[in-house]
């Protein structure tokens, strides 16, 4: 009787379980991504360079940090949408880091700075 109420006991907790990460895996996506402004850094290459492509193609208003006048070329040329911008953008630098966050206040619409 003792194994039945044990067999029992795991078989809800696993319920419980399997209920609880079923929510978690489809809880609200982000969407309206229109109204999204996000910089990334690091757009020269690599994955800098495919996340600022990928969240251009969902339609966020993407300010895309490059390091070389290269890279920003590279991501110009990559068939993104005039809602990419690309900034130069050294983040070891002071000053750098300022002239890129003066460029995205900007550029954003009121009140969303």
């Amino acid at each position: 009787e003792c194994c039945w109420l044990c067999v029992l006991g795991t078989l809800v907790a696993v319920w419980v379980l399997y209920r609880v990460l079923d929510r978690l895996v489809r809880w609200p996506r982000v969407g309206q991504y229109g109204e999204r402004y996000i910089l990334v850094t690091g757009c020269d290459t690599g994955f800098g360079h495919e996340i600022a492509r990928r969240l251009d193609a969902l339609g966020c208003h993407v300010f895309a940090g490059c390091l070389t006048e290269k890279g920003e070329i590279g991501l110009r040329k990559a068939g993104c949408s005039d809602r990419l911008h690309t900034v130069s953008l050294d983040v070891t630098k002071p000053d750098s880091i300022r002239r890129a966050y003066d460029f995205v206040t900007s550029k954003l619409p009121t009140g969303r700075g």
